[in-house]
């Protein structure tokens, strides 16, 4: 996994808030992932995925630390790309974007994300997910550039994420969990 300066000024790439602007910081931002629980480097809980219990579709809610839900990740059942919806809160009819596995044969993980104001069929991604699922460990870039805007590694029983500054970090944690789900599908699991 190539590793950049986040501060950098050729890392610095202005990218509005997808999910919103209070999940937008200035300066690097690393989040501790385990299970189901997203906290800061202090301890304090930024994020949760909830996994309802009943229901005909595969689907995990983002909650903030109050469990008032930020996004809703759907599954769609019938694509052989493992493709998931993205909504704004609980409301289905405010999709934000669009995550799916790029081809359904692949030696590593290569996921593409197309915002829902893309406009070009799904021949140019907007963001792209790449990395290994044996490792746990993946690099979100801007479309099919070199320019990364986060980064996933695991460590002790837990995945460590490092999102660079001013990008969303509600959009990177939703495309960490649906990269994870996307591999354990790939691998059977």
């Amino acid at each position: 996994m190539a590793k950049q300066d986040p501060t950098s000024s050729s890392n610095t790439i202005p990218i509005p808030p997808l999910v919103g602007s209070e999940f937008v910081r200035p300066q690097t931002l690393d989040l501790i992932i385990t299970g189901d629980t997203v906290k800061d480097t202090t301890g304090n809980k930024v994020f949760k995925v909830k996994t309802p219990l009943f229901g005909l579709h595969n689907k995990r809610i983002l909650l903030d630390p109050n469990d008032s839900p930020i996004l809703t990740m759907k599954m769609k059942v019938t694509s052989k790309h493992d493709r998931w919806q993205v909504y704004r809160g609980n409301d289905l009819d405010d999709k934000i974007f669009t995550v799916k596995r790029s081809s359904t044969v692949q030696l590593k993980t290569r996921v593409e994300v197309f915002l829902k104001h893309n406009q070009t069929r799904e021949a140019s991604c907007d963001f792209t997910i790449k990395g290994r699922f044996m490792k746990r460990a993946c690099t979100i870039y801007v479309g099919d550039s070199t320019k990364i805007i986060a980064q996933v590694h695991e460590g002790d029983k837990r995945l460590v994420a490092t999102i660079y500054p001013n990008v969303d970090h509600a959009f990177i944690v939703t495309l960490i969990f649906i990269f994870d789900l996307i591999n354990m599908v790939g691998a059977g699991i």
